[in-house]
């Protein structure tokens, strides 16, 4: 695996997205700790200052140096400083050798240079700290004109800015190096699986289409994508079977056809009379219509599954249709003592549809059945509204359909061993049920015991939509 081609992965550029928004979140974080930090800390001794300044200007004389003693002996890090002049300017008592000649008297904090009071180094302090050392110092007259001076040096602060400086950089450093190392493992993982699914890609693009993208059953989004295009595969595949079989029974069904129309020819070639040759002529072109019926029975399944019809759809009275199929096929079955009866309901709304498709799907369902009921039997055409759908239903006295070959019976040239003695392409139930998708209805073969049950279920409709009682 090449290491540019790890950089260049989208885990790795997330990862890495991920972690320059985690450095500028610790950097934001820390800056303003420092920040608050330092603020607070100068305020409070700022204030401190003040205060203290202000009460010693008002106390005695005598223990104002009493104080500043004890100040002084109690401070071991040599960090405050207290002083007392008299009105001459005069040091009394204290650790400043001379009034600031920069320090305002005014009773306010002010920051100086702790050069200006000749302050010592305060020890453990960084070299860079103790060059650039400043203090904070208030003055303010005594009632006798005396000046006291107290201060503190700033030094500490320094120092607690410089630590958590160091805990910044010591902090930021590991957690972005983390964060790098944590976006390439899961790039590494990544690629790997990527890789695995393009070795199968190009298995399928080299013919073999049985190959399959991996899953790992995680359930993540690779996983999902893989699940997806294998689904397009299976159904790819299933077409493909589709396409194979279909041109597979387009060329049994025709070929017989042919065979017979050039058998007819040639004896035709060999008779010598005007009469045969024209008996001849006839019945092949009988045989031509019955490819040519084949040939649009198959354009016209293919145009319904184009779905190019929708735009002849619009309302269908259910009754109406149901009454003109009835009398088309009356005298049909009346022809082959078949007991036809057709009962739509008197409640029934219209549906959705094309209405010449909606006929000629239920002409074949009744077709069927009438072609299948063997003499005596019944036929009944009916169409019901329940749970507010309605239901064309279609049920005969025939032979039915075995539930093995229900799913079956719908593929283009299927004709079941029941059926063969029957003239038919094994179209008519094919085009049926391209009709019933294209308009979104649900085409279900059921058991009359005896015969069948064939239900074309229409789209559910508004309750608003039906009609009143």
């Amino acid at each position: 695996m090449r290491r540019t081609e790890l950089f260049r992965t989208a885990q790795f550029r997330l990862a890495l997205a991920f972690t320059t928004a985690l450095a500028a979140c610790m950097l934001l974080t820390f800056g303003f700790v420092y920040w608050q930090t330092a603020l607070v800390e100068t305020g409070r001794i700022r204030y401190e200052i003040v205060d203290e300044v202000e009460n010693a200007a008002k106390i005695e004389t005598d223990d104002l140096l009493r104080d500043i003693d004890l100040r002084i002996a109690a401070d071991l890090h040599r960090l405050s400083y207290a002083a007392l002049f008299d009105p001459a300017g005069k040091l009394l008592a204290g650790n400043i050798a001379a009034i600031p000649d920069d320090l305002p008297i005014d009773g306010a904090a002010h920051r100086m240079p702790a050069a200006a009071i000749g302050g010592a180094a305060v020890g453990g302090v960084d070299r860079r700290v103790a060059g650039t050392r400043h203090v904070t110092l208030a003055a303010r007259h005594r009632a006798d004109g005396g000046t006291v001076i107290i201060g503190r040096d700033m030094t500490e602060v320094v120092v607690l800015r410089q630590t958590i400086s160091r805990g910044l950089l010591l902090g930021i450093v590991p957690s972005v190096a983390l964060s790098l190392i944590f976006g390439m493992l899961l790039s590494s993982r990544a690629l790997r699986r990527v890789r695995t699914v393009q070795q199968s890609i190009g298995h399928i693009m080299g013919g073999n289409l049985l190959e399959r993208l991996p899953t790992r059953g995680t359930a993540d989004d690779l996983d999902k994508l893989a699940l997806e295009v294998n689904r397009m595969l299976d159904q790819i595949c299933h077409l493909l079977d589709e396409v194979k079989s279909v041109g597979d029974n387009i060329a049994h069904d025709l070929r017989t056809p042919l065979s017979v129309m050039r058998a007819k020819l040639e004896r035709a070639l060999a008779a010598t009379g005007a009469a045969d040759l024209e008996t001849v002529a006839s019945s092949t072109l009988a045989d031509l219509d019955k490819a040519f019926a084949i040939i649009t029975a198959l354009l016209r399944i293919s145009e319904i599954e184009n779905s190019r019809r929708r735009s002849e759809f619009g309302a269908v009275d259910l009754r109406d249709l149901l009454a003109e199929v009835f009398d088309l096929y009356e005298p049909l079955a009346e022809a082959k003592s078949i007991t036809f009866t057709a009962r739509p309901a008197e409640r029934l709304p219209v549906v959705t549809g094309d209405r010449d498709l909606l006929m000629e799907a239920v002409a074949n369902l009744v077709d069927n059945a009438v072609k299948f009921t063997p003499a005596g039997g019944r036929v009944e055409l009916s169409a019901t509204l329940e749970a507010q759908v309605p239901v064309i239903r279609i049920v005969d006295s025939g032979p039915g359909i075995a539930a093995a070959e229900r799913k079956s019976v719908l593929k283009r040239f299927y004709r079941s061993d029941k059926s063969r003695h029957v003239g038919g392409h094994g179209l008519g139930l094919s085009l049926v049920a391209a009709i019933a998708r294209l308009h979104g209805f649900c085409l279900h073969i059921g058991d009359g015991m005896p015969g069948a049950i064939v239900e074309l279920r229409c789209q559910p409709v508004d309750p608003a939509d039906l009609p009143a009682d």
